[in-house]
């Protein structure tokens, strides 16, 4: 166990941003003109949007807090016999924000108000470093894409960094921000407080149409213990809520090759490449039961139709025929294996050995994304939320990625797939006037991957060639370089494919103490972890020229300088459990003064497959030590390749390991914030 413990005293003239997931709060103290506190004040607070409306009374030392409220302007009202009733209007409540308002009532009637109105000072309570992005911002900035991600680097310390892994080469729901140099793949993903994070790349994969956004916010440090699991930014998109009004739009965006410039280094004659993006679609919301329920429902497509040109270098009619002008090789001694496959490879389009092919083909690309959320109040003391959100998008890419810098000859293309599916419930109940109860259930299945264009083509089968995978779900064309003569041949080497489901559960209580508001809860979550990954299962075989002078020569005669030919197909089905544990503590010492501390503890159950096949080196004891359950008893499918192990083996359950081969641990963190507040002018 590890324990962190830190203090840090901020002095800041911004509005307040706290623990809170998907709404906000405010609080504050009620106080006579004399500066006496004023109990037994009835707060009500009006959500302007929906005609919602939440009351509290003050307590014995004047505060009132207002808990789990729903972003969007309010309007509060403070109302005590024998006092003018008195009225803030116009108050913006953003995602995560802790508003600390303070009421001066004045001797009078109820019958005289004293409204105030325009932008009222917000204090900062919270030493966490965070941004909100704003649907102002959301809405009017210009997105080429439309991805909301871009408008993160409105944000200090924010940047969009360059692909090349395999993970930026799966980013179908965009490009992921790095926050304040940490990876982007350490972020932690939001989506109305619940997990839309890609387990097996940590990649964002429902990315919501910002016309079903409301604001989004990056935490970048200094978390409320309520967070963690990751080293770097949370970030928490809140999507819209339907009104009292019913309100819809429809869009279209488009881009055509007519509209752009012709590039000025391209060949005189030569055609601006063709281009078809369009992206549209529309959004309504409104209500069910007028100021109690409400729906909002969001579509999204995008079509990008263009055409991409490449050139290569690929082996000449002669040369295939096995004439190299020095010497030839006779058609009885060509490899009929070689023979099959250069019949799938494009002859060239120009003269020579070089750069002797250029190639059009069109890239398509489809996404289609679906949200509908539900809200519903009962009363003044529940308050339910539902949300359901898809994402289908599909990238056709006929010379393969280039995050991974492919340039494959035509015919040998991919195509990548990502499909998620999530639902979010949320019930928040209030127990009289200090307590308020939190539960959220979440749900998150994520599936597809990189696909080859001639997946289930078995040309091994086909042409006798052994040793490479016969599986119907990897078969294709083997890879063949020949030392940089020719562009590579052949299907990819490489190819991910997941099928990933979690469930969540987070239960939180928030008590009100006065000056101390207090926060608790447990987080649980469930892994089904299914990645596969049949690196050269087809086949990969490299020609140096060693045996005949020329690569390619070797190529043809079937002298292979390398080969190589992945064994299975990497394939896990795989579960973990985490439970993380939280208390916080927000105590306002003074009226310019508030103290934040934590305390979170983590355990993360090491991933272990159901079927034990995982295997390790035990480098003190020199030996190979195969997963296996209580009982020793090990995957059937290892048992084939324990007679070539170069190791002598164990099992783990020999060995004193558990399945998942690691040793189980948690981590505990502490925090405790002193945090000076300062009205904002």
């Amino acid at each position: 166990m590890r324990l962190i413990l830190t203090a840090v005293l901020a002095v800041a003239l911004v509005d307040p941003l706290s623990a809170q997931t998907d709404t906000g709060e405010i609080s504050g103290v009620v106080r006579d003109t004399q500066g006496g506190v004023l109990p037994g004040v009835t707060i009500v607070a009006e959500h302007v949007e929906s005609g919602s409306r939440v009351e509290r009374v003050t307590d014995g030392e004047g505060r009132y807090f207002l808990a789990s409220l729903r972003t969007g302007t309010y309007t509060l009202t403070a109302e005590l016999p024998g006092f003018r009733r008195t009225i803030r209007s116009g108050l913006p409540l953003r995602l995560g924000q802790m508003l600390a308002l303070d009421f001066e009532m004045e001797a009078g009637g109820l019958t005289e108000e004293v409204v105030v109105t325009g932008e009222q000072p917000l204090l900062r309570t919270s030493a966490e470093i965070s941004d909100v992005i704003e649907n102002r911002q959301v809405v009017q900035v210009p997105l080429n894409g439309r991805n909301f991600l871009s408008l993160a680097q409105l944000s200090d310390g924010v940047v969009l960094p360059p692909g090349g892994t395999r993970g930026d080469a799966l980013q179908q729901a965009g490009p992921l921000p790095n926050v304040g140099g940490q990876r982007s793949g350490h972020n932690i993903y939001l989506l109305d407080g619940f997990k839309v994070t890609d387990e097996l790349f940590n990649n964002l994969v429902i990315n919501p149409s910002v016309e079903s956004i409301q604001e989004f916010k990056i935490q970048k440090s200094q978390y409320p213990a309520e967070f963690g699991g990751k080293a770097s930014a949370l970030i928490n998109v809140a999507t819209r809520a339907g009104t009292n009004e019913f309100r819809g739009n429809v869009f279209e965006f488009g881009r055509h090759d007519r509209f752009d410039a012709r590039n000025y280094f391209a060949p005189k004659g030569q055609r601006v490449p063709p281009l078809r993006q369009n992206q549209f679609g529309g959004t309504i919301g409104g209500p069910i039961v007028r100021n109690s329920t409400f729906f909002f429902a969001s579509y999204e497509g995008q079509r990008i139709r263009r055409t991409l040109t490449r050139t290569f270098s690929v082996p000449s009619a002669a040369v295939r025929a096995g004439d190299f002008g020095s010497f030839r090789i006779p058609s009885s001694q060509i490899d009929p294996i070689a023979i099959a496959f250069l019949q799938h490879v494009p002859l060239p389009t120009g003269a020579g050995e070089s750069q002797n092919l250029t190639a059009t083909e069109p890239q398509i690309n489809d996404v289609d994304q679906i949200s509908l959320r539900l809200d519903r109040r009962l009363a003044a003391a529940d308050q339910l939320f539902a949300r359901f959100s898809t994402f289908d998008a599909s990238d056709r890419q006929p010379f393969g990625t280039s995050a991974l810098q492919e340039t494959l000859v035509p015919g040998f293309g991919r195509e990548v797939r990502t499909s998620a599916r999530n639902i979010g419930i949320s019930h928040t109940h209030v127990f009289g006037s200090k307590v308020m109860n939190e539960m959220r259930a979440g749900w998150l299945r994520v599936t597809g991957g990189q696909v080859s264009a001639n997946r289930g083509i078995d040309f091994a089968g086909q042409v006798g060639l052994q040793g490479v995978t016969r599986d119907p779900r990897d078969t294709g064309f083997p890879q063949i370089s020949t030392a940089g003569l020719y562009s590579s041949m052949g299907d990819p080497t490489s190819f991910i494919y997941r099928r990933n489901e979690h469930y969540e559960l987070y239960e939180n209580v928030l008590v009100d103490r006065g000056a101390h508001h207090l926060k608790f809860g447990v987080y649980l979550f469930h892994l089904r972890f299914n990645p596969e990954q049949p690196d050269n299962a087809r086949g990969a075989f490299s020609y140096s020229g060693q045996f005949s002078g020329n690569p390619f020569a070797d190529f043809l005669l079937g002298y292979p300088a390398s080969a190589v030919s992945g064994i299975g197909r990497g394939s896990e089905d795989a579960r973990t459990n985490w439970m993380h544990l939280f208390a916080q503590d927000d105590w306002r010492m003074r009226s310019n003064l508030t103290v934040n501390a934590g305390l979170r503890y983590e355990y993360n159950q090491h991933m272990h497959d159901i079927d034990n096949r995982l295997s390790s080196v035990d480098i003190n004891g020199r030996r190979f030590v195969v997963a296996s359950d209580e009982s020793g008893r090990i995957s059937n499918e290892s048992r084939a390749l324990l007679g070539v192990m170069p190791l002598p083996y164990v099992t783990s359950s020999e060995a004193g390991w558990d399945r998942s081969l690691l040793r189980p641990g948690s981590f505990a963190s502490g925090s405790a914030h002193r945090v000076r507040t300062v009205a904002a002018q």
